[in-house]
């Protein structure tokens, strides 16, 4: 038997083009069928309304005119030649409220998107993408036009793009909080990146390489010219916790902060320990601290100054705000013999990929606890729903 490596094709695939999809079924086959691309347009996954987790935004997704489609939760789509034009990928959803079972989508991302970060790594480079921290939707030039994009530009995206007569808007600000003069806002309309008109997901990918992008954009009705600054995609990156009474706290993952409009502080619960203090005094999931015994905790370092110096088997108020903004306050008493604080660095130089620090009787030591035992992990975990996991 003789094996090749995939082509993957530098050509984007277009709305009606013939293809071949190759998809792998729930029954573990392998199905074929020769099909017409029916549709490429932003997708807008639904936002999970029980708990934040990840979804995918800013992604022009394919369609195609075949039942074995929705019936495989991967694949490709190839065209004649052979070469691979599109993955087919699932992606995932929101929970139903009503079967409380995920919802699934089945749809295909064009291989060109792949390509630069692809051969980045066949380089040996190590890709550092970088991210507009905004969320977009597509707009029809009829909307765009009554909020004041003129006919001008009306003209040049019509000339852009055939098929899809589309600007985009900002329609939420995920990760970037600081009020910069070049933050794009909500409610801009991107007129164009760099110089080249936007009128497609995909010609956003300008954004991948560059720390400032000089965009053209409508505010208010008012055309104008910032300098955009991207964000660091390892921003968005977990890699610092601490576990506390049985709470394991983090910064704000990105599907955190993809959903929420205000961030309370950066001392988020994204899971607890059964049986523990946090359990039992109900800190819960998706629930930021704010004060520790009335002093601000705005970050993970101002949290463990202000809880370390507390005495074992004593009594502290935590100060906290829920997911949709309720402010409340919690009594709990600290466990540091099962439940001792600990705080786990993102750290290559470690074997595992981690190291930790445990915090007991007001001393820091390296590793593994000295008097207490590890907080439990795994099936002792309570996330909440089964779905709040750091990102």
């Amino acid at each position: 038997m003789t094996f090749a490596i995939a082509k993957l094709s530098s050509e984007p695939i277009s709305q009606g083009a013939s293809t071949n999809f190759i998809g792998y079924n729930r029954l573990g086959r392998i199905v074929h069928a020769t099909t017409t691309v029916t549709e490429i347009t932003p997708v807008a996954i639904p936002a999970n309304s029980g708990a934040p987790r990840y979804r995918a935004v800013n992604v022009d997704a394919i369609t195609v005119d075949t039942s074995l489609s929705s019936q495989c939760g991967s694949g490709v789509l190839v065209a004649a030649d052979g070469s691979v034009q599109a993955l087919w990928l699932t992606y995932l959803g929101e929970r139903s409220p009503v079967s409380n079972r995920d919802e699934e989508y089945h749809l295909g991302l064009a291989t060109p998107t792949l390509l630069p970060v692809i051969s980045q790594i066949q380089q040996g480079v190590l890709p550092k993408l970088r991210l507009l921290p905004v969320e977009f939707r597509a707009i029809k030039l009829l909307q765009a036009r009554d909020m004041g994009v003129s006919d001008e530009w009306i003209r040049k995206v019509t000339e852009a793009n055939k098929t899809h007569h589309q600007l985009f808007m900002v329609s939420n600000r995920t990760f970037e909080r600081k009020e910069q003069p070049g933050a794009l806002l909500e409610g801009d309309i991107v007129l164009s990146l760099n110089g080249k008109v936007i009128t497609r997901v995909s010609e956003l990918d300008v954004m991948y390489s560059q720390e400032v992008i000089e965009a053209v954009v409508v505010r208010v009705k008012q055309k104008m010219t910032i300098q955009v600054h991207t964000s660091a995609a390892d921003d968005v990156e977990t890699d610092h916790a601490v576990s506390f009474c049985g709470a394991v706290l983090q910064r704000p993952h990105h599907a955190v902060r993809q959903q929420i409009s205000k961030l309370h502080s950066e001392v988020y619960v994204s899971a607890r320990t059964r049986g523990s203090p946090s359990y039992q005094y109900g800190l819960a999931p998706t629930n930021f601290i704010t004060h520790v015994n009335d002093k601000p905790t705005h970050d993970l370092q101002a949290f463990l100054a202000a809880v370390e110096n507390i005495p074992d088997n004593t009594y502290f108020r935590l100060r906290a705000c829920t997911f949709d903004c309720v402010p409340w306050v919690i009594t709990m008493k600290k466990n540091e013999h099962y439940f001792p604080t600990m705080e786990w660095i993102k750290d290559a130089s470690d074997p595992s990929g981690w190291r930790r620090k445990t915090y007991e009787h007001g001393k820091v030591f390296d590793g593994e606890t000295v008097d207490g035992i590890n907080a439990a992990t795994g099936e002792d975990a309570d996330m909440g729903e089964e779905d709040i996991l750091p990102a």
